[in-house]
C-alpha cells in the first residue's frame, strides 16, 4: 500500500512540476506583451517603397484591396524592382500588358517618394528608384537598429505554441527527431522575430503501448550493470530485441499490451519502471539539446494527459461525436466529410495517441489562449492531424479564432531508405555530431595547419553543428533529405560553413581597415553622407533591404529555407562587391565609411540570419 501511494505521489509531483513550468511561461508572456519594444514593420524602407507603389497602383486601377508585390528582377533587366501584374489583370479581366502600361503611365505622372519612374516589360512594370535616397535609407536603418534589424511588429500581441522535437523516452534522439527539433527551433525563432510570444513545447513521447514492450524486455533480459553504464543505449537495445523476437513469437506482443494496461491503471511496479526510464531519458536529452543550443519552455509528456483523455472520450460519447462499437467495444469516430473514421479508444480501454492529442490541444487552448498552435511532425502523420483538428473543432475543444497547423516534413534517408529503431538502422545523433565535427576539423586544418588546438576544437564544433542544422533547413522541409558530407561542408557555397566563412572574411577586412585607419565610429556617419559609386554596392543594399520581408515570408509560409536562400544570395552579392571594390584603397573618407557601413551591415545580417536558424558564427576561421 505504501509503495502504491509512493507511485501515486510521483505522478502528483510530476503534475506539480508541469504546473510550475506553465505558470512561469504564463507570467513571461504577460510581461513580454506588456514591455516588449517592437520594431514597426511599416518603418522599413522596403515598406515605404511598397507603400508608394501600392498607393499609385490602387488609384490607377481603382482596386482598393489590390495585392501588389515587389521583386528584384535579374541583373540583365533594367529597373531596380519589378511589379508582376498577371493577378491584377485577371482580377480586372484585362490584358496584362495593357494593365502594366496603365500602371507605368500613372507612376511616371506622380513620381512620388522613393519611386523615380517606371517602364513596361510585357506583363511586368520595372520600377526605377531614387537610388541615392533609397541607399541612404537602407544603411541608416540598419545602423539605427543594429541587431534588432529584421524584427517586426507584424504579429505583435499574438501567442504561438510550437510543438517540436518530441522524442520518445528510453531511446536516443535519432536524426528523424532531429528534423523536428531543427525545424521547430528555427520556426520558434522566426515567429518570435515577427512579434509572436512563443511557447516552445517538447511534447515527450512518454506513453503508449511501446512502454509495455520495453517493460517486458527489461523484465526478461534487463542487465542492471549494462543499464548503469549506458542507460539509453541499453534500453534501446532491449526495445530492438523485443521487436525482433516478437515477430517470431506474437504472444509477446499480447503480454506487452497487458503490461501497458497495467501502467495506465497506475500499477505500482509499472509506474516505478516507467518513471525510471523517463528520468534517465530526460537527462540524456538535455545533454544533446545543450550541444545544439536548444531550449524548451515546457517538457510535458503524453503521460500528463492520459486521465483527461479518458474524460474527453466519455464526453465525446455523451455528445454524439463518437460511438462505441458493439462488436469490439472500441470507441470509434465515424467518417467526417473526406476524413476517414478512426479509433479514439482501444477495445481494452487504453487511450490512443489521438485521444491524448485531443486532451493536449484542449489544455493548450485553455491554458495559453494561443492564436496559433504548430505541430512540427513528419508528413506521414498528416491524416492523424486532419482527424484531430476536425474533431477538436466539432467538439468545441479548439476556439474559432485559434489556428492549428501541422508543419510536416520529409524523412531522413539512409542509403535511400527510412531509418528505424526497431530494425536497428537509426543513425544516432551523437554519432552524427561527432562525425560532422571531425570532418569540419579536417577542413579547417587544411586551411590553417598551424591553428591553436583549443581554438580549432571550438571552431570545429561551431562549424560541424552548423553544417548539420543548415543541411536540413536549406531544403524545403516537405522533401526527404539525405546526408551529403561534401555539400554540407562546401566552402564555395550552399552550406553553413560558406556563410560562416563569409562572415569571418568581412570581420577580417574590417580588422585590416581598423589597423590602417584606426577605430571607425559609424555613429558619426550622417545619413546625408552615405554614398555609393558602383552598381554592386546598390545591389547589395537592395538585398539587405529585403531581409525583414524574407523573415516575414518564412514565418507566413512556415518555411525556414527562405532565410537560407536569401543568405546565400546575400553572400554571393557581397563577394561580387568585394572583388570589384577595394575598401582599403578608397581615399574619400565618406565613401570609405559608407562601404564599411555596407560591409558591417552584411556581416550583421548573415549573423542574424544564421542565429534565426540556431546556427552560431565563429569570429575567426
Amino acid at each position: 500500500m505504501e509503495m502504491k501511494e509512493k507511485n501515486q505521489d510521483e505522478f502528483e509531483k510530476y503534475k506539480a512540476e508541469v504546473a510550475e513550468s506553465v505558470s512561469v511561461v504564463q507570467k513571461r508572456i504577460i510581461e513580454e506583451k506588456k514591455n516588449r519594444n517592437y520594431v514597426k514593420f511599416s518603418d522599413y524602407p522596403s515598406e515605404e517603397l511598397k507603400d508608394d507603389v501600392v498607393k499609385t497602383v490602387r488609384e490607377s486601377l481603382g482596386i482598393e484591396d489590390a495585392e501588389v508585390g515587389l521583386s528584384v528582377p535579374p541583373s540583365h533587366v533594367p529597373g531596380d524592382f519589378a511589379i508582376e501584374v498577371f493577378a491584377l489583370a485577371k482580377k480586372l479581366g484585362e490584358k496584362p500588358n495593357e494593365v502594366a502600361k496603365k500602371i507605368a503611365d500613372d507612376i511616371n505622372k506622380g513620381q512620388a517618394g522613393l519611386v523615380k519612374d517606371a517602364t513596361v516589360a510585357g506583363a511586368f512594370v520595372n520600377v526605377e528608384t531614387h537610388k541615392e535616397r533609397l541607399y541612404q535609407d537602407i544603411l541608416s536603418k540598419i545602423l539605427e537598429l543594429g541587431e534588432s534589424y529584421g524584427e517586426s511588429d507584424i504579429n505583435a500581441g499574438k501567442t504561438a505554441i510550437i510543438d517540436y522535437s518530441a522524442p520518445n523516452i528510453a531511446k536516443p534522439i535519432g536524426v528523424g527527431h532531429l528534423r523536428s527539433t531543427i525545424i521547430g527551433q528555427a520556426l520558434s525563432n522566426i515567429y518570435h522575430e515577427t512579434g509572436y510570444s512563443v511557447v516552445r513545447d517538447n511534447h515527450l513521447g512518454d506513453w503508449g503501448t511501446q512502454f509495455g514492450s520495453l517493460i517486458y524486455a527489461y523484465k526478461e533480459w534487463g542487465d542492471e550493470k549494462k543499464i548503469a553504464g549506458n542507460p539509453i543505449g541499453e534500453l534501446k537495445d532491449l526495445y530492438v530485441r523485443f521487436h525482433q523476437l516478437s515477430e517470431e513469437h506474437p504472444e509477446m506482443k499480447d503480454k506487452a499490451r497487458e503490461l501497458f494496461v497495467r501502467l495506465e491503471k497506475k500499477d505500482q511496479e509499472m509506474v516505478a519502471l516507467w518513471k525510471r526510464f523517463r528520468d534517465l531519458s530526460l537527462k540524456d536529452f538535455e545533454r544533446v539539446y545543450e550541444q545544439l543550443g536548444i531550449k524548451f519552455d515546457t517538457n510535458i509528456g503524453e503521460s500528463y494527459f492520459t486521465e483527461q483523455a479518458d474524460k474527453l472520450v466519455d464526453e465525446c460519447l455523451a455528445n454524439g461525436f463518437c460511438r462505441k462499437d458493439e462488436a469490439s467495444e472500441a470507441v470509434v469516430v465515424d467518417q467526417m466529410g473526406d476524413i476517414p473514421s478512426f479509433l479514439l479508444r482501444k477495445q481494452d480501454g487504453s487511450s490512443l495517441y489521438l485521444s491524448r492529442d485531443l486532451a493536449t490541444l484542449q489544455f493548450r487552448a485553455n491554458t495559453f489562449k494561443p492564436d496559433a498552435v504548430l505541430y512540427v511532425v513528419g508528413n506521414e502523420q498528416d491524416l492523424n492531424f486532419k482527424q484531430l483538428f476536425e474533431l477538436a473543432k466539432r467538439a468545441k475543444y479548439m476556439p474559432d479564432g485559434m489556428v492549428a497547423k501541422h508543419i510536416g516534413f520529409g524523412m531522413v534517408l539512409r542509403e535511400g531508405k527510412k531509418m528505424s529503431t526497431r530494425k536497428g538502422t537509426l543513425i544516432e545523433l551523437d554519432e552524427l555530431i561527432s562525425q560532422s565535427i571531425e570532418k569540419s576539423k579536417e577542413i579547417l586544418l587544411q586551411k590553417n595547419p598551424d591553428a591553436d588546438p583549443k581554438e580549432l576544437d571550438k571552431v570545429a564544433e561551431i562549424v560541424g553543428i552548423g553544417a548539420i542544422l543548415y543541411n536540413d533547413l536549406r531544403q524545403s522541409r516537405v522533401k526527404n533529405i539525405s546526408f551529403d558530407w561534401d555539400r554540407m561542408l562546401d566552402l564555395e557555397g550552399g552550406s553553413a560553413v560558406y556563410l560562416q566563412y563569409s562572415y569571418v572574411r568581412i570581420n577580417s577586412i574590417l580588422r585590416k581597415l581598423t589597423e590602417t585607419y584606426g577605430e571607425i565610429d559609424l555613429s558619426t556617419l550622417d545619413k546625408g553622407d552615405i554614398s555609393f559609386t558602383n552598381k554592386s554596392e546598390f545591389d547589395l543594399a537592395k538585398k539587405l533591404m529585403m531581409f525583414p520581408e524574407i523573415i516575414a515570408k518564412a514565418q507566413e509560409t512556415d518555411s525556414p529555407h527562405h532565410v537560407c536562400v536569401y543568405l546565400e544570395e546575400l553572400a554571393l552579392l557581397f563577394n561580387s562587391f568585394y572583388n570589384e571594390t577595394s575598401i582599403l584603397k578608397t581615399e574619400d573618407q565618406k565613401l570609405r565609411d559608407s562601404r564599411i557601413a555596407l560591409s558591417k551591415s552584411v556581416a550583421l545580417v548573415i549573423k542574424k540570419g544564421l542565429s534565426l536558424l540556431n546556427i552560431k558564427v565563429p569570429e575567426k576561421m
